[in-house]
């Protein structure tokens, strides 16, 4: 039944038939020696038809990590996830489904494993759902990849899935500042005014996004002349202003004679087609549209040339969306959805259940799977593929187009890409974040969550949009929201149309000032921030962890909504309702509490490793620094490279020695690479009651502009010692 081969000492693969090269994987699998193989280490395998199902028994134990963007809790046992990507905008409990597929996972317990399967249609993981001690994972298909990592370390499975699948993307610096979205912001008026008033306010940003409305008629690489008459203009003077424009690009192509992409992808066969071999119609935002075939190379370097408009204008970051594909009809669906409400016209005076039914054929019109399975794919080799069996590569590929012509449109620049739909190895070229979330508490914890999950998948450098997308929020929320959205590495305020808006003014004055002096917390944070994240992707360390990837024991097998943030700090936001501070576990060492609410302003104490409840007013998110271990700060900017950072201030709480390696880089260019960047490497030694601190300086290019450092040094006691140092 299966062939494997052993890949490194911890990683094996197992080969079912002959599967579809997702393009997930790096490492060159078909120079291996195959062995015959028929069982995998930890499941009892069961053939049902064209069905594979993997069953492993639980010890009760066992907690599951992984699996990426899915809903539910940090331990993914007790639901079932499907694999099959899908824009659902309500994202309620019980939903299988979201928007990316990561079959990657780590159970810990009894036995520690991970696994990945590469396959890139449906795939279901029952983990104890149907038996509450049963993990069931099924594969609709004999020809598919499996591969386990047996190791008993977490975070070594963690590396060894990204030695296979790659190192997480690096987004350039800029991108670790706040940023700014609505659906939609209308008018290239309404879009400088919304800069204006941030540099007005004080609040620090890095980018405002244009959605769908900027479009003329909602045709893909158009610009609507009559609302932004003149958007390079605009991008040029926000530039000026230290704000960088970012558009949405959907993949729809309109169907309208003498629209350039329509024509040229008509002429050349670019687009997916359906049985009878003629172009595939959809309907999206512009009504009915041809899907680009992104699984043909020569049509994903035509698409990803178009990026031109904008990078001429100067424009390096882009928004990807609605690339599941998302379908809103399809002719065959509105014509049956017609046919049903002709038949409850006839029968209106009498119709009763016939409304249900009416109104669930509508729900099911969008997305669904009998459209996916109606079109096809045609390959670089000629050959026809339907598109169900290959359903979750479309983003992935979308993505690739985009980030492979990138390269060559801005050689040697970094750039910020965003896809919503992505399956492994997408995080190797661009990133994700957590899509159609809603102003919901409930939604915060969500967010909490899945930036764990996501973090273990390659991940990074993601988040979710901060004050909710769907349905009106309050001023609390928003400000809870700001400060959970400051600790994480994607940083965007994103609103839907016809829901209150959500820009850090749109509230009271006391609502402005504390998001305000947030969100000047976050770009204070930025050195370590931004040092922390490519530490991690250089080591193969998730950025954000669990507390259970770093400390022992069962207890904080049970913490789900704490999150270490880099290696220094942990993050406890709170993230309920009316709330003045929230329970939180403190594991196994001392920790550093900085309440946060200014830069300016730090009142900390040391508390003893235990559970505690800590005061929080609405303006202050609880920060942990853990023992022996340093932060970063700087001056807060209106955006990222303002200025030169000439002055650091390191905290810390060492009881006996600490060591801390700064990392900068021009934050632009892929330099890094060649060995242009800087470092300090900060040593602090405990010794009676004073520090000795020790700093050495390898920067062979002159990247680092540090003149001086603050050094604000807690002891166990929490004494502190605060001492300047003159560097260079």
């Amino acid at each position: 039944m299966f062939t494997k081969t052993q890949l490194t000492q911890y990683t094996t693969l197992y080969r079912s038939g002959k599967p579809f090269k997702t393009g997930a994987v790096i490492v060159d699998l078909e120079s291996n020696d195959f062995q015959q193989n028929d069982t995998i280490p930890y499941f009892q395998i069961e053939e049902e038809n064209n069905k594979i199902n993997f069953i492993y028994k639980m010890s009760k134990e066992d907690v599951v990590y992984g699996l990426g963007e899915t809903l539910g809790a940090l331990n993914k046992r007790g639901k079932i996830y499907r694999f099959y990507n899908t824009d659902d905008p309500e994202h309620t409990p019980e939903k299988m489904s979201l928007y990316g597929s990561h079959p990657f996972m780590i159970l810990d317990g009894k036995n520690t494993f991970g696994l990945f399967i590469d396959y890139p249609s449906e795939i279901i993981f029952d983990i104890g759902f149907t038996d509450k001690d049963i993990l069931k994972i099924t594969v609709p298909s004999k020809d598919f990849d499996l591969y386990i990592f047996d190791s008993d370390e977490k975070l070594s499975i963690i590396k060894e899935y990204f030695n296979l699948t790659g190192k997480p993307y690096i987004p350039p610096k800029w991108a670790f500042g706040f940023q700014q979205s609505r659906w939609s912001y209308f008018s290239e008026e309404e879009v400088r005014n919304v800069a204006k008033k941030f540099r007005e306010t004080g609040i620090p940003c890095d980018v405002i996004y244009t959605d769908i409305d900027y479009m003329d008629s909602y045709k893909v690489f158009t610009i609507n002349k009559d609302k932004f008459p003149n958007y390079e203009g605009m991008v040029k003077d926000l530039k000026e202003m230290g704000i960088k424009v970012i558009p949405i690009i959907d993949p729809g192509v309109k169907i309208e004679k003498d629209y350039s992409m329509y024509e040229e992808g008509k002429e050349k066969g670019f687009f997916c087609v359906d049985e009878n071999g003629n172009d595939f119609v959809a309907a999206v935002w512009p009504g009915p549209t041809h899907f680009p075939n992104f699984l043909n190379s020569e049509v994903r370097r035509w698409w990803g040339k178009k990026y031109k408009l904008f990078t001429d204008m100067g424009i390096k970051g882009f928004w990807n969306d609605m690339n599941e594909p998302s379908i809103f009809y399809t002719p065959k669906g509105l014509d049956n959805l017609i046919e049903l409400l002709k038949s409850l016209e006839k029968n209106k005076e009498n119709a009763g259940i016939e409304v249900f039914l009416a109104r669930e054929t509508l729900l099911k019109i969008a997305n669904n799977r009998e459209d996916y399975k109606s079109f096809y794919h045609k390959l670089d080799d000629g050959s026809l593929i339907n598109h169900d069996m290959v359903h979750n590569l479309y983003g992935f590929n979308m993505t690739k187009a985009t980030a492979d012509e990138l390269k060559e449109l801005c050689p040697n620049e970094r750039y910020l890409l965003l896809s919503r739909s992505s399956y492994p190895g997408l995080h190797r070229m661009a990133s994700i974040w957590m899509g159609d979330n809603k102003s919901w508490w409930e939604h915060m914890i969500v967010n909490i969550r899945m930036l764990q999950s996501l973090n273990m998948m390659g991940f990074f450098y993601t988040g979710a949009d901060v004050g909710g997308f769907g349905a009106d929020s309050s001023a609390e929320l928003v400000i809870r929201w700001m400060e959970l959205g400051a600790f994480t590495p994607f940083y965007r305020n994103h609103s839907a149309l016809n829901t209150r808006p959500q820009e850090p003014w749109q509230f009271d004055e006391e609502s402005l000032n504390i998001m305000r002096d947030i969100v000047r917390l976050r770009y204070a944070f930025l050195p370590y921030t931004y040092s922390e994240y490519m530490n991690s992707v250089k080591e193969s360390v998730p950025f954000v962890k669990p507390l259970s990837f770093v400390f022992e024991g069962d207890r904080v097998k049970d913490i789900e909504d704490q999150y270490m943030y880099g290696e220094s700090l942990m993050v406890a936001p709170v993230y309920e309702q009316n709330k003045k501070g929230r329970y939180l576990h403190l594991p196994e060492v001392k920790w550093l509490n900085w309440t946060a609410s200014k830069y300016e302003e730090r009142n900390m104490k040391v508390y003893e490793p235990g559970d505690y409840y800590i005061e929080a007013d609405l303006n202050e998110i609880p920060l942990f620094i853990k023992e022996n271990s340093l932060i970063l700060l700087s001056e807060p900017m209106n955006y990222v490279g303002e200025k030169e950072i000439t002055e650091l201030t390191v905290i810390g709480l060492v009881s006996d020695h600490a060591v801390y390696n700064y990392y900068d880089d021009d934050g632009t260019t892929y330099n890094f690479t060649k060995g242009e960047f800087g470092n300090l490497i900060i040593d602090i030694t405990k010794a009676d009651n004073d520090f000795k601190i020790d700093v050495k300086s390898y920067d062979p290019v002159n990247i680092l502009k540090i003149k001086k450092i603050h050094f604000e040094i807690y002891d166990s006691d929490g004494s502190v010692i605060k001492k300047d140092m003159i560097i260079g």
